[in-house]
């Protein structure tokens, strides 16, 4: 099979980023000039396997959306560094440091070769949290992923 140019390439991101949107960030409740903004302002970035995608406690001023690939969920518990979860295609993460400014909240590893779509802070506050109804839904899954993050 032949190498796709770089417009077939850049079809496929963006067929990929509706596709994984549409899965993930309740997209029925996006007006059609949110979801152009929204899609316009997200821009994809490979990250390879064994990269460290943020660190505990780093500042956060991204939110990722995983296109595809998988990534390791690790909280540092005192000297100990626990594993939480996987993260997988049409996963996000990164959501609570931006809603709360506090830091990072666990450190992320990409696993295997990694296809994320990242949306930046003020771009992810203007867009998604301006929605009601997605941001009520945003921070539930923050609630629930807080919960989570306190057991392990």
């Amino acid at each position: 099979m032949p190498e796709k140019n770089a417009s077939e390439r850049a079809l496929d991101d963006i067929h990929r980023l509706r596709e994984c949107l549409q899965a993930t960030l309740f997209l029925d409740r996006l007006k059609m000039p949110e979801l152009e903004k929204l899609m316009a302002a997200m821009k994809k970035q490979h990250v390879p396997a064994g990269l460290t995608v943020f660190k505990q406690g780093a500042k956060a001023d991204i939110f990722y959306l995983v296109s595809q690939g998988r990534l390791s969920f690790w909280v540092r518990k005192g000297l100990v560094d626990k594993l939480v979860t996987e993260l997988h295609a049409k996963d996000y993460f990164g959501e609570t440091a931006l809603i709360s400014d506090a830091p990072r909240s666990a450190t992320i590893k990409a696993e295997t070769d990694c296809d994320l779509f990242l949306l930046r802070k003020e771009d992810f506050k203007e867009i998604l949290m301006a929605n009601l109804w997605i941001a009520e839904e945003i921070n539930a899954n923050m609630a629930h992923k807080t919960e989570i993050k306190k057991k392990s």
